[in-house]
């Protein structure tokens, strides 16, 4: 890890090494977005305080 961002002589990288990935992702966030949503709950009724939305916990 070290290696990673350490040059030989000691000193913190200044470039970066482009991600082909990035691009793909944003691609795909772009087709998927526009159909995407949220199920709390059941999804027929919503409880703001039993409801897990985004941990396993409800907020109460």
């Amino acid at each position: 890890m070290y290696a990673k961002f350490i040059n030989r002589h000691g000193e913190g990288i200044t470039y970066f090494k482009r991600s082909s990935i990035w691009r793909e992702i944003q691609v795909a966030e772009q087709l998927v977005g526009p159909h995407m949503g949220w199920v709390i709950g059941d999804g027929d009724v919503i409880d703001l305080w039993r409801d897990c939305w985004a941990t396993d916990i409800p907020l109460r």
